[in-house]
């Protein structure tokens, strides 16, 4: 999860009289005066005082008794705000000599400075380091005069390490000795306010007043906002009471002449206080698009609202809408209002009356930064009932803070100027459409809009100035009315295409419709064909002037230094090097379009997790890389400019927001530098060519609003650019709006033009080259504004060229990618899948036509050296699979003149998912959502799958799926149901609901929260994350009856180190049944589950748990635990009493026979697999339909031969499931579906992978030389090369956690042991190895890691007397041609040698 930074929220609070009868706000403030900024706070006083007091700034009606401003008499309470200026860095504390620190106690800290970060408001606060030793600082400040009076002292501390410190007030005396306050306030990890009060007796001069703060040596603290004021009740001068008089007629009653009590004119109050009914938001009705990570709940305000607010957040994108009703006690005008501080997020407020509506949009400012929003006002009678609806669009990790609810009243005077406005708007909008021509529309949608303008016309004419007749609603039609007719006309120039298409109004002929075409070489290298709309094959020269045809004006094309490794093999996504870059643009070149040459300033992709610098720079100091830069860039300028390249645009780097060629931060001058260096260099080629070249800096995220802090960075370094461009991807980028304030932003402040430089959408979920997607189902497909489907992408497409074109300097838009298609269209059923599959990666690997390829490890060995492979966004293509263009190649010619198809099916919506308990009936629904190729939505009928239907069993638990078609005009769309049939859960509090409840915790870092930002859903999870080494036990102990059962959970989290461990468990009469799980990041689920708990007697008590040995900074959270019963258990046949037997008497020993002549193994237990397959199935199915869960873990226990049927096999192929084996003894061998590829499906079904954990066949001498501490042997079976990743998990005792468990494999032919590898011991006695062959093994703990050479040639094979090809493959498991293709050097299939190795691996 994202950090959230604080953005702090400046305002004016103002006690304000509240007229009688004013709802829930008696206990609140009563108005306010809102500012963003802090330098405004002073200047502005006065303003909202008057307008306070003129009641101008009210909605509440006439405010009496304004509080003036009090001084605060500390000078730099702020902590350096005033001393940064302008300057996003801090002050120097110690120049300022503000503060002082009484004799020597600050030296127990080793800093005390100004700090951005340490601020609770404004630009920074004082942060004091307890670095040296445990202490107390005193830091005061000398009053120049003090009047007689009580004074407070106010400030804002926290204790960032979890010290146990304190901070108390102390001040001098009249001798000048100190008075320490008897109060002190605990420090705490967050900022949180301290008080207290002193009083002087008489004036004093250069009074003494300061803080004494304790802390422990390591301890960090941060203060702020501290003030001192005299109190109200002091500084107010007393009116003398007015000496008594005689009156002239003592029996005579004065007339009252007391100002009479205001009426109220507020309708609704929700202000989320205590003591308010209800103080939450449960009288509204609230409805989730998605829910399952949303939460909605009380919170606290920070900065100056304190109070009770009410937080919505969202980890996924969706939207929200919250209503109330409240019914208009009087005749008149009523309005909505709220305050609103947030990220992310946009929507409205808005009240309605029967079909008329008033509504305004909110603002989410920041973090506490709050805005009031206020709708107009809607005219009503008596008794009408008004709606209240909050409607909010919540990008993913958005969150709104709300408060101050409220219906009112407003005034004749505002409604006056209400109406006054609303009129201005009306005539200013017919005197708009009034220039329009009407030769640009079409007949009947021009007669509309004529009617509209006469009728507001009419209308205006009628008022004559005078707006006493008409209501703000009245007006308010007829410019809704006017409106309407306006967004309806229709363009004369729209064309019948496939898909639809709104004009954007105002694009200027130089607007930018660009493509980025970078991969393009290496896809036509590697055998891909692009066709024209007629299907026409295209060469390069066609390619490129289709690409122009359709609307199509400018191309981007990435530079990388030097895609390669040292043998010349290229790193993928392209291979694009310079000379690509020629060899593309001169094609654009010639078919009319320019370009724009995007220097990523590294030799792979660079983004905002990486920008590494070029191999030949990575050693190079700041003043040499500048140099190069700039050298490299004019060179590179050059040799594209001679080819005949034009070179419009050039980007200095790419999603530069964390550095550039090595350099992190903007905030650092060698990142600077280099983008002055690149700008340089491109405006000293202009200047040489004397040709237009505009300098481009590339950033993304702009939902983190941090564009203005990276464009002040490059202003105040002298970086000279012409354009600031921005990705947008709506999966990441949170909301258009937020993109088009971003942007306009740079614009205002530094002139610059703005331009989007990446987007796409995708046309489906499906992936089409053997690669997965970015966009799947599960991913990134949750929440989404717009249909996975080719309206979806013109309709995406065109509203991301709508906001740039609406920015103030917006000059274009560029899709990524839009060409990257698959080398051969790859579908996992057809019959050629695994040789479709092979075909593509080795074209990847060739041609480096996926977006990486493994050469690259080396360069980028976290990122691509791990996923390299195909195309991760062929779905978001502007061409099908097959190389055939789509309508949405056109959109940039589209969007000039608008385009219309007829109605179709855009997308067909899944059947809401229907949970049902055992033995429940259920029933499926009779339509099905729909969204149409026009962008409106609907529902249409559903045919259900019969066969499907009747194969829900509702009397076993289990997920099933009920497919269903829906038709429309000739045409049939799939759509499915999931339903689920829960077991019972059998645990108390499983999902933490109810705080600790029934659960046991012990250990350190783990606690049950209630806040819903890292549970699955609802509001309880359990969390855990400890800054050192940790580990922790959560149990439930439970009493269930004879059966079967699984236990498991959820869990989350991130930060872990590779010995970690993380593991479910249950416990039965002193066995323990494990299930690891795994941290995959955040809200990125495992499901670790323990199966076949058998339990063989009724009233059994059961313990079940979570344990976890942790390293520090591992976090994470586990929820939605559960047991359930998966079935009963088979009594054992009754054995009958036999006789006693007499003992023979003893005989001498009889020749030991050999082992094949006895049986001394334990009964064999019979795995059913058939079982076992539906078990994974059912699983899979579970995983598929929830995109929160990303892997599972199954356990089966088989002690006897282990050969796994292909049903099983071929269930986990493919998916995130893993298989543990158990043998006994502590030992399992899994296997991931995930390495089931090519054949390995069908020869691992034929290898035995039995594991005997008491076998002895390595001589003792030989395992004695390995001195350990403890030893254990065993033996798998089948003794051949393993044709996936095989793991054995070896557990070596508890007693052993901390120590190594080390494995080595017994060479029979060498007879010698050979190094395979360590693992820490985790905590409860686990380790693990990777095998790639059977055989005899042995696992020796030691307490320090062995220094021995692990040995990798486990894979080679030499060949024996009588050995022949086809023997050897058949004996590892693969074909002949496998065999041969692992080993080239064999020319001969019949002549091989005794001693030849062979590569078997």
């Amino acid at each position: 999860m994202r950090k959230q930074v604080a953005h702090h929220r400046e305002d004016a609070e103002w006690d304000i009289a509240v007229p009688a009868g004013a709802g829930h706000r008696s206990e609140r403030r009563k108005g306010r005066c809102i500012m963003k900024k802090r330098d405004w706070k002073r200047g502005l006083a006065f303003v909202c005082a008057t307008a306070l007091i003129a009641g101008s700034l009210s909605p509440y009606g006439p405010l009496t008794r304004v509080k003036a401003e009090e001084t605060n008499l500390f000078t730099d309470g702020d902590m350096g705000d005033d001393e940064m200026g302008d300057s996003t860095d801090a002050a120097d504390f110690w120049a300022n000599q503000n503060w002082y620190f009484e004799g020597d106690t600050w030296n127990c800290t080793s800093q005390v400075k100004y700090y951005i970060w340490a601020k609770q408001a404004g630009g920074c606060g004082l942060e004091i380091d307890f670095d040296k030793a445990d202490g107390t600082v005193c830091m005061y400040q000398e009053i120049g005069s003090l009047e007689a009076g009580s004074y407070t002292v106010t400030g804002y501390i926290k204790d960032g390490s979890g010290s146990d410190g304190t901070i108390a007030l102390y001040h001098a005396t009249k001798d000048g000795s100190w008075n320490v306050s008897e109060k002190s306030t605990q420090l705490t990890e967050e900022y949180a306010m301290f008080k207290d009060e002193f009083t002087v007796a008489e004036a004093v001069s250069n009074y003494k007043v300061g803080f004494q703060i304790t802390s422990k040596n390591g301890a960090w603290i941060y203060i702020d906002t501290l003030t001192l004021t005299k109190k109200a009740s002091d500084s107010a001068e007393e009116t003398p009471a007015p000496e008594a008089t005689e009156s002239p007629d003592p029996t005579a009653t004065p007339e009252a002449s007391a100002t009479p009590e205001p009426e109220s004119n507020v309708l609704y109050s929700k202000t989320f206080e205590e003591g308010t009914d209800p103080a939450d938001m449960s009288d509204w009705s609230q409805t989730w698009s998605v829910d399952s990570s949303a939460t909605s709940k009380a919170d606290t305000g920070a900065g100056n609202n304190t109070t009770t607010v009410w937080n919505y957040y969202s980890a996924t994108a969706q939207n929200l809408t919250a209503a109330t009703t409240v019914t208009a006690s009087d005749a008149g005008n009523y309005k909505a209002s709220f305050l609103t501080a947030g990220e992310n997020v946009t929507g409205t407020i808005s009240l309605t009356a029967g079909d008329r509506k008033v509504s305004a949009d909110l603002t989410a400012g920041g973090w506490d930064v709050y805005t009031l929003a206020e709708t107009g006002a809607l005219t009503v009678e008596a008794g009408v009932e008004l709606t209240i609806t909050i409607s909010l669009n919540i990008a993913a990790g958005g969150y709104l803070k709300i408060d101050d609810i409220l219906v009112t009243k407003a005034s004749d005077d505002e409604i006056l100027a209400a109406k006054k406005a609303k009129a201005e708007e009306l005539q200013s909008l017919i005197t708009e459409y009034k220039a329009l021509k009407e030769t640009d529309y079409t007949a009947d949608s021009w007669k509309t809009l004529q009617e509209a303008l006469t009728e507001g016309e009419n209308f205006l004419q009628a008022l004559d100035g005078d707006y006493t007749s008409a209501t703000v609603t009245e007006i308010e039609e007829k410019i809704t009315n006017l409106k309407k007719a306006k967004d309806e006309l229709k363009s004369a120039a729209v064309v019948t295409a496939g898909i639809n298409v709104e004009k954007v109004n105002g694009l200027t002929s130089d607007f930018i419709g660009g493509v980025d075409i970078s991969s393009y070489r290496a896809l036509k290298d590697s055998g891909v064909k692009y066709y024209d709309f007629e299907g026409n094959e295209l060469d390069d020269a066609g390619f490129f002037k289709l690409l122009k045809d359709s609307g199509i004006n400018y191309v981007r094309i990435r530079v990388w230094n030097n895609p390669y490794d040292a043998s010349g093999n290229g790193y993928g996504g392209g291979n694009n090097d310079l000379q690509k870059a020629v060899d593309m643009g001169k094609l654009a070149t010639k078919a009319g379009m320019r370009v724009l040459i995007d220097f990523h300033y590294s030799d792979f992709w660079a983004d905002p997790a990486k920008q590494k610098a070029p191999k030949a720079w990575a050693d190079m100091t700041i003043a040499e890389k500048t140099a190069v830069v700039k050298d490299y860039t004019m060179n590179s300028l050059n040799t594209l400019l001679d080819a005949g390249v034009d070179v419009g645009m050039v980007q200095v780097g790419n999603e530069t927001n964390n550095g550039i060629a090595g350099e992190s931060g903007l905030e650092n001058a060698n990142t600077t530098a280099i983008f002055r260096a690149g700008c340089e260099a491109i405006q000293q080629v202009e200047q040489d060519r004397n040709k237009e070249i505009k300098a481009v800096v590339h950033f993304a995220n702009p939902e983190k609003q941090n564009y203005m802090t990276y464009a002040k960075a490059l202003a105040d370094a002298g970086v000279e650019y012409d354009v600031f461009a921005s990705s947008y991807y709506p999966y990441w980028h949170g909301t258009l709006d937020n993109l088009k304030n971003q942007l306009n932003a740079i614009t205002e402040k530094y002139g610059k033009e703005v331009m989007v430089a990446e987007t796409s959408w995708a046309t489906g979920l499906e992936d089409s080259d053997g690669h997965a997607n970015t966009v799947r189902e599960g991913n990134n497909d949750a929440g989404m504004d717009y249909d996975f489907s080719i309206y979806g992408q013109a309709k995406e497409l065109r509203e991301v060229i709508n906001a740039v074109a609406e920015m103030n300097k917006g000059i274009g838009v560029f899709y990524w990618e839009p060409a990257w298609i698959p080398v051969k269209v790859y579908d996992p059923e057809a019959e050629d899948a695994e040789q479709t599959l092979a075909t593509n990666k080795a074209a990847w690997e060739k041609y480096g036509s996926g977006w990486a390829a493994s050469y690259a490890k080396e360069y980028d060995a976290e990122d691509a050296g791990k996923w390299y492979g195909g195309s991760a966004i062929d779905n978001q293509a502007l061409f099908d699979a097959s190389g055939h263009p789509l309508e949405t190649l056109k959109i940039f010619s589209y969007v000039k003149t608008g385009a219309e198809t007829a109605k179709k099916i855009s997308t067909v919506k899944n059947a809401d998912a229907i949970e049902i308990e055992l033995g429940s009936t259920f029933t499926l629904p009779e339509t099905v959502k729909v969204t149409y190729s026009d962008y409106t939505s609907g529902a249409e009928n559903v045919t259900w799958n019969a066969q499907d239907v009747a194969a829900v069993n509702t009397n076993a638990a289990g997920k099933y799926t009920v497919n269903g078609t829906v038709s429309l005009e000739g045409e049939t769309y799939q759509t499915k149901c999931v339903i689920t049939v829960n077991p019972q859960n059998l645990l108390t509090n499983p999902r933490f609901e109810d705080g600790e409840n029934a659960w046991i915790l012990s250990g350190t870092g783990i606690k049950v929260l209630m806040d819903g930002k890292d549970s699955k859903d609802g509001n309880g999870y359990l969390h855990f994350y400890n800054d050192s080494d940790f580990t922790y036990d959560v149990t439930q102990t439970i009493t269930l009856d004879a059966g079967i059962y699984r236990f498991g959970g959820y869990l989350q989290g991130g930060g872990n180190l590779a010995a970690d461990s993380y593991e479910v468990y249950a416990s039965v009469d002193g066995k323990t049944q494990t299930a690891e799980g795994e941290l995959n990041g955040w809200k990125n689920w495992s499901n670790p589950e323990v199966q076949d708990i058998e339990i063989t007697e009724d009233g059994t008590k059961v313990t079940v748990g979570i344990w976890a040995t942790a390293s520090a900074g591992a976090w994470g959270s586990w929820d939605d635990m559960y047991l359930n019963k998966t079935g009963e258990v088979t009594p054992a046949p009754a054995v009958t009493p036999q006789p006693t037997v007499t003992p023979a008497p003893v005989t001498a020993p009889e020749t030991e026979s050999s082992s094949a002549d006895k049986d001394t193994s334990a009964p064999v237990q019979t795995v059913d697999w058939n079982i076992v397959t539906s078990n994974v199935q059912a699983k899979i199915a579970e995983v598929t339909q929830n995109p929160n869960i990303n892997s599972v873990n199954m356990n089966i226990v088989c002690s006897g031969e282990t050969r796994l049927p292909a049903a099983v096999l071929g269930s986990i192929k493919g998916s995130d499931m893993t298989l543990a084996l158990h043998s006994g003894n502590g030992v399992a061998v899994s296997i991931s579906g995930q390495d089931l590829k090519g054949t390995a499906l069908n020869a691992l079904q034929n290898i035995d992978l039995t594991v005997d954990s008491k076998a002895r066949n390595i001589p003792a001498a030989m395992a004695a030389s390995k001195k350990a501490e403890a030893t254990k042997q065993l033996s798998v079976k089948d003794t051949g090369a393993f044709p996936v990743a095989v793991n054995i998990h070896v557990n070596v005792g508890a007693e052993n956690s901390g120590k190594y468990a080390n494995l080595y494999r017994y060479n029979a032919e060498k007879k010698q042991l050979e190094y395979c590898g360590s693992f820490p011991v985790t905590r409860n006695g686990q380790s693990m190895f990777a095998l790639k062959q059977g055989g005899d093994y042995m696992v020796t703990v030691t307490a320090a890691q062995p220094k021995e050479i692990v040995y990798f040639n486990s894979g080679d094979y030499a060949v024996k007397a009588g050995d022949t090809l086809s023997a050897i493959a058949k004996r590892n498991h693969m074909s002949l041609a496998e065999l041969k293709a692992k080993n080239p050097q064999i020319k001969d299939l019949h002549k091989i040698r005794v001693g030849q190795k062979l590569n078997l691996n």
